[in-house]
């Protein structure tokens, strides 16, 4: 099945404490999970390209789209705000789409059920064979690690979304295990790209 903007309404009613959000936390039965639910091995495909303009451009927008869609960010400097911040945090895992593969943006390891490729952790030396989660289109890749990022790491995301300017948010992943590295320095580093992205997709 293949998630949509509108599946992203609920993560962002919960988020914003509006009503009609499930009482248990869990979301409804109509949001998927996932887009992959197959358990199988694919390719692994390169999928950001060589243009790293065209890469932000893209994604930028589509990122935008989704949060516009959502329902719940009506004021579209915000909105704005909120995607440049999570572009430039792709941008950073990715190396700006350089090693973007199957629409895996944000480096998000396969769950049990999730279609994979395979390849080794080139930030621990010395990794075994990692899985990763494996999209088949950038849409239902967007859609899905952005779920993924407002369920698992739910206390980055509500800082994302009140300070979206702010590095506090990629801060909190790293405390919260998103990821190995200083949270200081990727936090520079994430400045660094949201700095210099803004000129390309504003």
């Amino acid at each position: 099945m293949q998630a949509s903007f509108e599946h992203l309404a609920p993560l962002f009613l919960l988020l914003f404490g509006g009503k009609g959000g499930s009482p248990s936390g869990s979301f409804p039965a109509s949001t998927p999970p996932t887009g992959m639910t197959t358990s199988m091995e694919v390719p692994r495909i390169r999928t950001g390209g060589d243009n790293q303009t065209e890469w932000a451009r893209s994604r930028y927008q589509m990122l935008l789209g989704m949060i516009r869609a959502s329902g719940y960010v009506f004021d579209d400097q915000l909105a704005a705000e909120i995607a440049l911040s999570l572009l430039a945090q792709w941008a950073h895992e990715t190396g700006r789409g350089s090693a973007e593969f199957n629409y895996n943006l944000g480096g998000w390891r396969a769950r049990k059920g999730d279609t994979y490729f395979t390849a080794r952790d080139v930030q621990t030396p010395g990794s075994a064979i990692v899985r990763w989660t494996a999209y088949p289109d950038l849409q239902t890749g967007m859609a899905d690690q952005v779920m993924r990022l407002v369920k698992t790491f739910p206390s980055a995301a509500k800082l994302l979304l009140d300070e979206p300017k702010s590095s506090r948010w990629v801060e909190e992943l790293g405390r919260r295990g998103y990821y190995t590295a200083n949270p200081q320095g990727y936090a520079r580093a994430w400045a660094m790209n949201r700095a210099e992205l803004k000129g390309k997709v504003q």
